[in-house]
């Protein structure tokens, strides 16, 4: 059973905007909207992108618009992840 993590998050992020421009994503700013953390929607658009290769499902682009936090990100991607072990 695979879990999604903070971390994982962040090695996707770190993929996409580098490591030294690259914000901490934590349990400190699971509400905090990315804009407010410094990625912009070409940075959040490049980590989907990512994450879907990762996470090896579609994330459809009406659920990436909405998804703004990483608590939001964490809770769907788990979502997500319970549909397939259900369906598994």
């Amino acid at each position: 059973m695979r879990v999604f993590t903070a971390a994982d998050f962040q090695r996707n992020v770190d993929a996409c905007v580098g490591v030294d421009d690259a914000v901490v994503f934590d349990e400190s700013n699971l509400e905090v909207e990315f804009i407010d953390l410094g990625l912009d929607s070409l940075a959040v658009y490049e980590v989907f992108t990512r994450l879907e290769e990762d996470l090896a499902f579609p994330i459809p682009d009406e659920d990436i618009d909405s998804l703004k936090t990483l608590g939001a990100v964490l809770r769907y991607v788990e979502g997500r992840l319970a549909e397939t072990r259900q369906a598994g």
